[in-house]
């Protein structure tokens, strides 16, 4: 099984960038399942039913979320009707999934988003007690891929929950920061990174206008929270499964910068 996910949509230049260069992947890795995060997809916070429709239309299987998820109150009136999205599994709301099955060439891929322990208000349950939960109550009708979406601030804390689960999941992917890490690794047969990365404005301060995040923190101004309308990059990571051993197998880090 092949799988490709890509790290946190940034507003419309990040949902133009998965439009415009998916289909370019999908064609180069021959991808049999596509997870995006979503969290900034809307305006750089949260996600609408309209941008969620967008994402799918470009050729995303599943979207993950993280600490935004529920920053656009919208979302929470659509949330049975939509059946691809990933919530985080310990998210203070309680509201959402978070976790999915999705049926991938006969195979049963579980997709779970789980917040790191410093998302402060947001972050309700340890994730290590989340992630306990899941594997118990799977474990009795059998799950062929466990794929986790961690979203977390310190790369301390992907690592380690990482090491901690090598054994028990297929892939460990680091979401959040914006920033792509060079770590990408297969540990024991587990799918590692710490952070995916962004798709979202390049010339950017992950993601947001420069002169607005220079106002807000060198000036110290109140300033309404503005996205960056620069050319767009795309991160993601491809990953390879084989059936039989559900072992990883091949994993490349994916970063398509503007011209």
């Amino acid at each position: 099984m092949k799988v490709l996910f890509l790290g946190d949509i940034v507003g419309k230049r990040g949902r133009e960038a998965v439009r415009d260069l998916l289909p370019r992947l999908e064609d180069r890795y021959g991808a049999d399942f596509v997870i995006a995060n979503g969290e900034n997809a809307a305006h750089g916070k949260g996600l609408t039913e309209k941008t969620y429709q967008q994402i799918l239309d470009a050729g995303v299987d599943c979207i993950t979320m993280g600490n935004h998820a529920f920053a656009k109150k919208e979302i929470i009136e659509h949330l049975d009707e939509m059946d691809r999205l990933v919530c985080p599994l310990n998210h203070v709301s309680h509201l959402g999934e978070g976790c999915r099955q999705f049926k991938v060439n006969g195979k049963r891929v579980l997709v779970i988003n789980i917040l790191g322990v410093f998302m402060q208000e947001e972050y309700a349950t340890s994730p290590y007690e989340a992630m306990d939960r899941v594997l118990k109550a799977t474990e009795r009708y059998g799950v062929d891929y466990y794929i986790v979406d961690f979203h977390g601030e310190a790369t301390a804390e992907k690592r380690v929950f990482a090491e901690y689960y090598k054994d028990r999941l297929n892939a460990v992917i680091g979401t959040h920061t914006h920033v792509q890490t060079a770590d990408e690794q297969i540990i024991d047969g587990m799918a590692y990174i710490t952070d995916a990365g962004m798709c979202g404005p390049f010339r950017s301060i992950i993601g947001r206008d420069i002169n607005e995040c220079i106002q807000r923190m060198v000036n110290n101004e109140m300033t309404k929270y503005v996205i960056s309308e620069a050319d767009p990059i795309l991160c993601g990571l491809y990953t390879e499964f084989n059936d039989d051993t559900k072992k990883c197998v091949a994993i490349e880090r994916i970063q398509i910068r503007p011209e």
